[in-house]
């Protein structure tokens, strides 16, 4: 009776769902969501319900891969373990459906998602943030924006919770831009975002950035109030009294922390109130208002001896810190010893915690694994494109002879007949520029793969002896600057791969459309703007009415901006490197001026810095085919690159390209 009262409620959950067998995050999260909501306040055989479990993980260990109707019972199941707070079987569960849905990534990112709030709601935040950056991963590798919304807003609160401001900032920042994606915004999207702005300002201002602080609360104030929901305007004007409060203007901070906590403790949100009373409490012991003080104090007593609170440590160490004050001011120095005492253990506490949970590590290590995925994914395309360009020059070269083969029997059969002769000739040449063409390419493309395996093997090298360093040290410091050059040597090998890149894209068949010339400038700043801020260098653009837009292929232009753009910024001996983007269109041609103030190159070399892999010196920075490439993306459009150079004071790149074309 039971089991068919479960196959109904499943039936009608389904239906109910709208659900769909094209996945998505979305749909995922809405009928896991309604499951949740189901099961949450139901009274259920626990035993009974166990052993259906248990007969579902028996069915998964036979399966090779998941099926949508196994999905939605698994994801049943799991909703409703959740609800019982069976958390073991819930991440049972969730392993086995892990371990046969990786035909469906989408699937795969949204168990490890799911997978991370049921380790968080046990209070293990490492665990947790182990699996959001996993579904991070699969999700930003599938380019799904609300997966990548969601998880990015959950990697961000945990490292907020552990203190990692820098870290919480960056993955907020990236769920609010995943969030704004987002065809159509409901209510809890919202929510998250005025919780994301939120964060925000709390993380700038223990940054001690108190303008981008106030700007980003204002903005959660803002989408609160139009939510209509007065309660967390009033915890963001507690936060934003902080401020106020650590600037020294009490009086502005005062009626907005009475506001958070008279609200806050109206709505049973314990926890705000008793962090807004703290502060309150602080600015009443510095205005010496021992009534209001007085008052405040007992009420925080009471609150941190409710048994329905959980306050963080960081909560607890705020009080203890405001008790040894308040009991020094009444001279009363046996309490304030024994909060003293409290506050150190308390601090120490939260040490060890953070020391526990290594959030810098696993954000180091996933960020890595991205990357390497990265590599091995370039390396196969290139093994495959390269195996592919082999197999299709010898099919033309047995093509062109098996042609020539029947052309000469043709030609003596009919006794060199002057038409087929023509037609034999044309053809052997065709064929023969194209063979020696694809010779050509296939020349040029192993020597690429020669010269990158060998480029990409010093970067690998670099990453073993970091990776052997780091087991013999324990020094936050020296583990910081040791993945700061894991991250640098990561970037580097991405690089030379991105170059690789570059050289395969060249030979394909690129398209003439219009392009708009300051657009495509932007996009090459924007993607070197690690390098731009790393060099401290000033990048202008002078834009021209009559000079925006020419007829040309967006990815060869793009190609040849990058690399000189990158090459201006490697060779300058300034502190302070400029470089200045300016355009001019002539009668026959269009003109893209890139000047820097750089080293400069002597005239001998002019020529010869379009060569592959060419380097002045042994000193020279670089792979040695950034211009080369650049070069030979502008010969395909027909145009050239004109250098005119000053040694120590710098060069000038221009770029022309034909306006019309043949």
């Amino acid at each position: 009776m039971l089991r068919l009262l479960f196959s109904t409620l499943l039936f009608l959950l389904v239906i109910t769902s709208n659900w769909a067998q094209d996945f998505s995050f979305d749909s995922l999260n809405t009928f896991y969501g309604r499951a949740h909501g189901l099961y949450q306040n139901s009274s259920v055989d626990r035993q009974d319900f166990k052993e259906q479990a248990q007969a579902i993980k028996e069915e998964l260990l036979f399966e090779e891969s998941i099926s949508s109707e196994k999905t939605t019972v698994l994801l049943t199941f799991v909703a409703k373990s959740k609800a019982l707070g069976e958390y073991e079987l819930a991440n049972s569960l969730l392993n086995n459906g892990i371990a046969i849905s990786r035909s469906t990534p989408v699937i795969k990112g949204f168990f490890y998602y799911v997978k991370g709030d049921i380790i968080h709601a046990e209070r293990k935040a490492l665990e947790a943030l182990e699996n959001y950056l996993k579904a991070s991963i699969i999700f930003d590798q599938i380019k799904d924006k609300a997966g990548l919304a969601y998880t990015n807003y959950k990697i961000a609160m945990i490292n907020f919770d552990g203190q990692n401001n820098s870290i919480a900032l960056k993955y907020a920042e990236q769920s609010i831009v995943n969030f704004s994606k987002q065809k159509q915004y409901s209510r809890l999207d919202s929510v998250h975002l005025a919780t994301l702005y939120n964060l925000k300002g709390v993380a700038n201002r223990r940054m001690k950035q108190y303008d981008s602080a106030l700007l980003n609360i204002n903005k959660s104030i803002s989408l609160s109030r139009s939510m209509g929901d007065s309660l967390r305007v009033a915890i963001a004007n507690g936060n934003k009294a902080v401020v106020f409060y650590e600037q020294g203007d009490f009086a502005l901070a005062a009626p907005l922390l009475q506001e958070d906590y008279g609200t806050s403790m109206s709505n049973g949100v314990y926890v705000s109130a008793f962090n807004a009373g703290v502060i309150l409490s602080n600015i009443y012991l510095k205005l010496e208002q021992p009534q209001a003080l007085d008052s405040m104090f007992q009420q925080l007593i009471s609150l941190k001896e409710k048994e329905d609170i959980y306050l963080f440590q960081s909560s607890l160490l705020a009080f203890y810190e405001l008790a040894v004050d308040f009991y020094r001011n009444k001279n009363e120095d046996s309490l304030a010893s024994l909060y003293l005492t409290q506050s150190v253990e308390t601090k120490k506490h939260i040490d060890s915690v953070k020391r526990a949970n290594d959030f810098d590590h696993f954000q180091e290590k996933y960020l890595m694994e991205k990357e390497l995925t990265k590599v091995e994914l370039l390396q196969k395309t290139n093994e495959l494109q390269s195996t592919h360009l082999k197999l299709r020059t010898t099919l033309l070269v047995i093509i062109a002879l098996a042609l020539i083969a029947v052309l000469l029997y043709v030609y003596v059969l009919r006794n060199k007949n002057q038409k087929i002769d023509k037609l034999n000739e044309l053809l052997e040449v065709k064929v023969s520029d194209r063979t020696t063409r694809l010779l050509e390419i296939n020349k040029e493309l192993d020597n690429y793969l020669y010269r990158a395996s060998h480029d990409i093997r010093r970067p690998i090298r670099t990453l073993l002896g970091l990776s052997n360093v780091v087991k013999f040290t324990n020094d936050p410091e020296e583990l910081k600057s040791l993945f700061d050059r894991v991250y640098d040597t990561a970037i580097s090998m991405d690089e030379m791969l991105f170059k690789l890149q570059m050289a395969y894209e060249l030979n394909n068949t690129h398209e003439m459309e219009e392009v708009n010339v300051y657009e495509l400038v932007n996009q090459s700043i924007a993607g070197m703007e690690r390098t731009i801020l790393a060099k401290n260098a000033a990048v202008g653009i002078e834009k021209n009415a009559g000079a925006e837009s020419l007829k040309a292929s967006n990815v060869l232009l793009k190609i040849a901006i990058d690399n000189i753009l990158e090459n201006a910024l490697i060779y300058h001996n300034l502190e302070n490197p400029e470089v200045h983007i300016t355009t001019d269109v002539g009668r026959y041609y269009f003109y893209i001026h890139i000047r820097d103030n750089g080293y400069g190159i002597d005239e001998a070399y002019y020529r010869k810095i379009f060569d592959a892999y060419f380097k002045i010196s042994n000193k020279t920075q670089g792979s040695g085919l950034g211009l080369f490439l650049a070069h030979k993306a502008i010969s395909f459009l027909a145009g050239e690159i004109v250098v005119e150079s000053i040694i120590n004071e710098g060069s000038q790149f221009t770029i022309k390209i034909p306006i019309n074309p043949k």
